[in-house]
Order: C-alpha cells, then structure tokens, then sequence
C-alpha cells in the first residue's frame, strides 16, 4: 500500500514488478487485488470522516430545524441526496490520484507526507489513509532488541 500511495511510483510500479515476477494474468489479477485494498481502506476512512462529520454538523443540523420549519421527511431525503453526491464524487478521487502522472522517481527532495499534506484538499479522504498507512515506522522491533541478537551470532572479533 505504501508505494501505491507514494505519488512517485502509484499502482504503475505495483503493475510493473508484479509484471516481472509473474505471467500477465497473475499479475493483473494480483494489481487489481492491490488496488481492491486501496479502495476497501478508502471506503472505511470514508465512513470513519463521515461519522465524524455527522458529529461535527449535528449542532448546526438542530439549529437549523429550529431555525426554519422544514419537514424532517425532507431534510432527511436532502441529507442522504447530499450523501449519494459526495460518495459519487470521492469515489473518484482514487482514480484521479491514479491517472494523474507520478512525480519524478529521481526527485530525493521529495518529501512524501509532505505531498499529501499539499494535496489533502484535492484528496480529502485518500490523505488520511496515505496519513496513517505512510506515517507507521517500517519496523516494529525496537533497535535494541535487533542489535542485542547480532552479538549471539557474531563474535567480539
């Protein structure tokens, strides 16, 4: 996921190297396995936002039945209208970070994070799972640990 997810290399590099390793079948099938997982994290971060934008706007929602005298009916039908829309157009948002063309591989100033931080107002949920899947460490072994095993293999000379 993390390099599907870094805008240098995106699902192409996934689809070359799997291109490499297995005959075209295998690897189309396994690119769209990759790409499957890209939308399934999607689709929970889009749950996840929408939960939190539900409690973010449930004042302002009371308010505004206060303030006006709309049917229930009817503001429940526009709230799921405005739902409907908003899905449809993020569900776009993975296949315009897809076909849009990948930053220079060559690039070592590039700082990744950084890139979805400019870019989360493009790619509103997509940033947050790019976030959380870019942000964990490579390693979950603590350096200690890794280090203290070398002097049973090694010896002091």
């Amino acid at each position: 996921m993390a390099n599907v997810l870094d805008p240098c290399f995106k699902l192409k590099y996934v689809k070359f190297c799997f291109g490499e390793l297995y005959d075209q079948d295998k690897a189309q099938l396994l690119t769209k396995k990759v790409r499957d997982n890209l939308v399934s994290l999607y689709e929970f971060y889009l749950k996840t936002d929408e939960v939190v934008d539900d409690n973010r706007h449930k004042q302002d929602v009371n308010d505004a039945i206060d303030d006006m005298e709309i049917d229930v009916n009817t503001l429940a039908r526009f709230k799921r209208h405005l739902l409907e829309e908003d899905s449809v157009e993020n569900r776009n948002e993975i296949e315009r970070y897809l076909v849009n063309g990948c930053e220079d591989p060559n690039d070592d100033k590039l700082d990744i994070l950084g890139w979805w931080k400019i870019n989360a107002s493009k790619y509103k949920i997509l940033s947050k799972v790019a976030q959380h899947v870019l942000a964990n460490p490579i390693s979950t072994m603590a350096s200690e640990s890794t280090f203290s095993t070398g002097g049973r293999i090694l010896d002091q000379f």
